[in-house]
């Protein structure tokens, strides 16, 4: 499912970063240190529940949920194979 983390990484790198280094985004990348900011969070958030069509509730928006784009793809997954 490596799809899920390279459209996170491509949303990420066209919406979200301001400067030209999605070359340096990989899934270890700490996201919440700097790369995006709340509202880009929130813009992810958006992109992944339209995207994955997965519902992403309040409780699930941690730091250990979106601290890497690696995190993000897990989380994605647990949320297809429940739903």
């Amino acid at each position: 499912m490596s799809e899920i983390s390279d459209r996170i990484r491509d949303f990420i790198s066209s919406e979200l970063m301001f400067e030209d280094s999605s070359g340096n985004l990989s899934d270890d990348t700490p996201l919440l240190a700097g790369v995006i900011d709340s509202l880009g969070l929130m813009q992810l958030i958006s992109f992944i529940e339209e995207e994955f069509e997965v519902a992403i509730d309040d409780a699930e928006v941690t730091a250990t949920n979106f601290r890497t784009v690696g995190d993000i793809q897990r989380l994605i997954e647990q949320k297809v194979q429940v739903g």
